[in-house]
């Protein structure tokens, strides 16, 4: 049973008689819960104390009504059922800083009452409150799965220790993308001070988005990891992959509430490039170039596969023009380097001396992190009105272009795997590898300049046939075959919804 489901019934009875006296006793008898039963599970999924809470929610409204209406602040002190003038004006600045008084003032001084009006929805509407919600239930689930993930593994006899590494880390990541999230959660606490920050908004947003992304690479590599495994690890393991699939289903749905909260924000872009913002980008080429070149130091150990994706990084960026650099874009390219970094992470586990090779990744992802910050930082435009033909056409350009980053990211899996079959494959079959990779090639090509709807047939066919060669070379690897299998079936599903 979902427990916060009686919490969020008991929210929409808090708004329903906030201007009664409410007290935590009732509220818990109300969802027939224990007082310290009803406080603890309130707190988990809300982020607050119950009548902490339920006082915001008043003063919220009763700021409302001050910048809104003429009614005496006595008057609305005791509508909150506050019992004096003094008690009330104590509460109020605690909570926003100023005077009921100084608070009207200054929505008074912003001139027309339309104006007034759209300011107070914006920061005491539900749609924070519902924000909050959201980001709170996804908090508190990605805390969970990550305990899951340690109780699971602790629990769990038999298997190598490298799996309970990499459980280790997959669990940190569940931790740290709770962390981020937590990071947001105290940022929206603060759009009262905030109302116009458009920019606050949308990076509210970006993070649930860029949340349900990770969620699902970490469910992508769970999988991969497992399809390696011994049947009996698979059957130990198996449950952990299905709690972080049910993470990643849930940050989609909520990425997708939250957008939908939002919907009159669209993605804003970058209109001006400046000179910090190229020497930014040049010192990550640098820092790209330097960490290419350690990893081609000694040639005779397996990471050729890493340093090919870390050279198209670095090369791809320098070829851009300053104009062709948008934050999707970056966006992307921080993405791969992250795959990078954990396959990297993978191999320094079965060779630990290894680990300094790959430190110029690192330097290179967080030198372009910073590169995008800058260019986050520059000018915004307000989306412009477009003709149901350009929505079409963005539409199409944004779903090749993730179709693009998704085979780029499974091309070079794949590349990982094959090179670490290299003993056991005979030339017939590292021959129908290379075949299998330029053909992944030629799709991600196809899908990055796609311009209209007929290029979905011929990715698809180029796509069904690497597919089925990945599937033929898996079956005559036997055992060792089954990561490729996995692949096989990964790269085929985005090209169903083209």
């Amino acid at each position: 049973m979902d427990n916060s489901i009686p919490i969020f019934h008991s929210l929409a009875v808090i708004e329903e008689r906030i201007r009664e006296k409410l007290t935590v006793e009732k509220l818990a008898e109300d969802v027939h819960f224990s007082r310290y039963h009803y406080q603890r599970l309130f707190r988990e999924t809300v982020g607050d104390s119950v009548m902490r809470y339920v006082v915001r929610r008043k003063l919220s409204l009763a700021a409302e009504e001050l910048a809104q209406t003429d009614t005496s602040v006595l008057d609305i002190a005791l509508r909150y059922g506050y019992e004096s003038h003094e008690g009330f004006c104590r509460s109020f600045k605690a909570f926003l800083g100023v005077t009921p008084m100084e608070y009207r003032r200054y929505y008074s001084a912003l001139g027309a009452p339309v104006m007034r009006e759209e300011r107070c929805a914006m920061i005491y509407s539900r749609t924070t409150d519902e924000i909050l919600r959201e980001l709170n239930g996804l908090i508190v689930q990605a805390r969970e799965t990550a305990a899951y993930t340690e109780k699971k593994v602790k629990a769990a006899d038999g298997a190598a220790d490298v799996y309970a590494l990499f459980w280790e880390r997959i669990a940190a990541r569940a931790d740290a993308l709770a962390d981020e999230l937590s990071q947001t959660l105290e940022r929206i606490t603060a759009i009262a001070r905030q109302p116009d920050e458009i920019t606050f908004r949308f990076q509210i947003i970006k993070a649930i988005e860029d949340a349900a992304f990770q969620a699902h690479i970490t469910v992508f590599q769970t999988k991969l990891m497992l399809s390696r495994a011994k049947p009996e690890h698979r059957a130990a393991y198996g449950p952990l992959c299905e709690r972080y699939s049910a993470l990643a289903q849930s940050a989609g749905i909520r990425a997708g509430t939250i957008a939908g909260f939002f919907s009159e924000l669209a993605e804003l872009i970058f209109q001006d490039m400046r000179k910090n913002a190229r020497q930014a980008l040049d010192d990550a080429i640098d820092k790209g170039r330097r960490a290419l070149g350690i990893l081609r130091e000694d040639t005779a150990l397996p990471y050729a596969y890493i340093a090919e994706e870390v050279g198209a990084l670095t090369d791809e960026i320098s070829a851009l023009a300053l104009e062709e650099v948008t934050v999707g874009r970056l966006e992307n390219d921080l993405l791969r380097l992250d795959m990078v970094l954990f396959a990297a992470d993978m191999d320094v586990l079965r060779a630990p001396s290894h680990e300094p090779l790959f430190r110029g990744i690192a330097d290179f992802r967080e030198q372009l992190a910073r590169a995008m910050e800058i260019f986050q930082k520059l000018a915004w435009d307000a989306p412009q009105a477009q003709t149901e033909e350009e929505e079409s056409r963005e539409t199409r350009r944004k779903k090749y272009s993730d179709l693009a980053l998704q085979e780029s990211i499974l091309l070079f899996s794949l590349k990982g795997e094959i090179q670490k079959l290299d003993g056991c494959l005979t030339q017939e079959q590292k021959a129908a590898a290379d075949v299998i990779c330029d053909s992944m090639k030629r799709v991600i090509g196809l899908a990055e300049h796609a311009a209209d709807r007929e290029v979905a047939g011929e990715i698809a066919g180029v796509l069904g046939e690497a597919c089925a060669r990945m599937d033929g070379l898996a079956d005559s690897l036997g055992p060792y075959g089954e990561p490729l299998r996995f692949l096989a079936g990964e790269a085929a599903g985005p090209a169903k919804y083209l």
